[in-house]
């Protein structure tokens, strides 16, 4: 037994073991990081089938889907953004303004399926404003809540949950159509043909989409797909519109942010496709931190993971109620 306590042999004995903890540690690692990313894309899932849930209760006590923007009640508001450090929005009404204020009035889709989600917190305060300046503080405290249900657990840009400027931010975008076009005044924002049309950045005729609407039928359509919130969390605001919270595809709205970390141009238009975080340019197309693709809600309710591969023949067909553009494509659903 004297070989034993030989401190060579013993040295070699440790670092065998070390060896050995090693290479299990380096199979085990990579299985533990699917595992839980397996997790987070199944719970990913479940919020848009929440979300789902609640556009679809929506309608059913509407009779339409929820507006992309503010409106009144014959016409859609243009673009809504905060003004910083004011942090003031647009109001959807003729002069004067009258309170309570209305669901369609103010606000995202997201603000409008409140009632529908289980967060009675944001619709009683929404019932408090009875003034302009109130309504516009209480939008600011309403736009500072996180509400779980609306990022996606793999997003690590959603997951940082609120921004620096006190907002709320979403993993979720709405799909506003597929026929975006830049306008003479260099915008676009204004696709015409999906489940939240944008129409332009002016006063235009209320859109009411219904199911009846989306003759390409319920389960060919693209409601809301995901994209992580914009590098510096400007974007991706879950109680804005337009850019933070609906987008066309492809997306034609490349001089909101037109150039990438190098100064190169952002790609327009802006097709679904895998990108990173500290791109500029990854704010202005839809895409996920789930390998190979995204999840989607479609019209039906049912979520869906879509590949990269579908960027410019499936999905973007899939982007407008009457499936222009789509061929005889088949869309493979994973659960």
């Amino acid at each position: 037994m004297k070989y034993r306590s030989d401190p060579g042999f013993t040295l070699v004995e440790v670092l065998a073991v070390v060896a050995i903890i090693g290479v299990l540690v380096g199979l085990l690692l990579p299985a533990v990081q699917a595992s839980r990313e397996s997790a987070r894309q199944t719970q990913c899932g479940n919020n848009l089938r929440q979300l789902g849930l609640a556009l679809h209760s929506f309608h059913d006590a509407r009779s339409e889907f929820p507006l992309a923007r503010q409106a009144t009640q014959n016409f859609l508001g243009p673009s809504s953004f905060s003004v910083l450090p004011a942090h003031l929005v647009g109001v959807a009404e003729r002069n004067p303004v009258s309170f309570p204020l209305q669901p369609a009035q103010v606000g995202s889709w997201l603000l409008r399926i409140q009632p529908f989600m289980e967060t009675s917190e944001i619709v009683s305060l929404w019932s408090q404003p009875a003034t302009l300046d109130e309504a516009y503080a209480m939008f600011w405290q309403v736009s500072g809540i996180r509400v779980p249900s609306y990022t996606c657990p793999s997003d690590a840009q959603a997951m940082k949950g609120v921004s620096p400027w006190g907002y709320g931010m979403t993993s979720y975008l709405a799909v506003s159509g597929n026929d975006e076009f830049v306008d003479d005044n260099g915008h676009a924002s204004n696709a015409r043909n999906g489940v939240f049309p944008t129409q332009n950045w002016s006063w235009s005729p209320r859109p009411k989409v219904t199911m009846k609407n989306i003759v390409a039928g319920l389960s060919k359509v693209a409601m809301v797909g995901e994209r992580p919130p914009s590098s510096t969390l400007y974007y991706g605001r879950w109680n804005m519109t337009d850019f933070d919270t609906v987008m066309g595809n492809p997306n034609m709205e490349f001089s909101v942010i037109p150039t990438g970390r190098n100064g190169e141009a952002c790609p327009s238009p802006g097709y679904y496709r895998a990108d990173t975080p500290d791109n500029p340019c990854a704010a202005t197309h839809f895409w996920s931190f789930h390998p190979g693709g995204g999840k989607w809600l479609l019209a039906d309710g049912a979520v869906t993971l879509i590949g990269y591969e579908a960027v410019t023949t499936v999905l973007p067909a899939m982007s407008s109620i009457d499936g222009s553009g789509v061929g005889d494509q088949v869309l493979s659903r994973q659960p």
